[in-house]
């Protein structure tokens, strides 16, 4: 059986040619791995892609709950996100430890020295607003949003009860419609957001005491925690309407 290295690969052409040349030196056939971490992008067509450019074999990998659960929440519990807003060190974490894996199963050589992450489910590095609009042209009525946690984990927005990877997108929704997310280069409106809720309710390290609703008004890239009720379970959803953007 011929050398192989595994290579995480996000599709982009000149990372190809990397990938190429360093199998060539080596003499060993390339395996991918491309990791959905909520950035949105046709996973499929990038597998096709590999496999079409010669790639042995080509992974595609869900892990968007997984990086929410077991990375984001444990960073938001610790106040880790306000210096990695978008958790893109998480991220690279999460992707060499699944290249690892998969090098094991392929029985392969992984190079983590290809793993590049611009944007993940909490948000995108760079200087295009694709997520959050700029203050001046977010809307000029303000949007009230409800944030209920139980032990530490948000479940529900405005009434509605939702696992932690909807929950995350349809806060960047709301908040970047709004014009909420921007920090310097990183876009990350629900992070932006979920640090406030949760500090508003428990201080950080303290998850298990984190049950509770938080209402925060958001406008034109403000947002404001406007009242607390530690303690409180998720609402009756009937009794409550989804923020949605105009």
């Amino acid at each position: 059986m011929s050398a192989r290295i595994v290579f995480a690969w996000s599709g982009a052409s000149d990372a190809w040619a990397r990938i190429a040349a360093a199998a060539a030196a080596r003499g060993a056939d390339i395996v991918t791995v491309t990791l959905d971490l909520g950035q949105g992008a046709d996973l499929g067509e990038v597998r096709d892609r590999a496999l079409a450019l010669g790639a042995l074999r080509a992974h595609v990998l869900d892990v968007r709950e997984e990086f929410a659960r077991d990375y984001m929440l444990p960073a938001l519990h610790a106040d880790a996100l306000r210096s990695d807003p978008m958790a893109q060190q998480l991220a690279v974490q999460l992707a060499t430890r699944k290249l690892d894996e998969v090098a094991a199963i392929e029985e392969a050589t992984p190079v983590v020295e290809s793993i590049v992450v611009d944007r993940t489910l909490f948000g995108r590095s760079g200087a295009m607003s694709a997520l959050t609009k700029a203050p001046a042209e977010a809307p000029s009525t303000s949007a009230r949003v409800e944030i209920a946690f139980e032990r530490g984990v948000p479940v529900a927005v405005n009434g509605v009860s939702m696992g932690l990877t909807e929950l995350v997108e349809i806060l960047t929704i709301i908040a970047g419609h709004h014009g909420v997310g921007h920090i310097g280069a990183v876009e990350a409106p629900a992070a932006v957001v979920l640090m406030s809720a949760y500090a508003a309710l428990a201080g950080p390290g303290e998850p298990e005491a984190a049950t509770g609703i938080v209402r925060l008004t958001l406008f034109r890239g403000e947002h404001t925690v406007t009242g607390v009720d530690a303690g409180s379970r998720i609402p009756d959803p009937g009794s409550r309407l989804m923020v949605e953007p105009s």
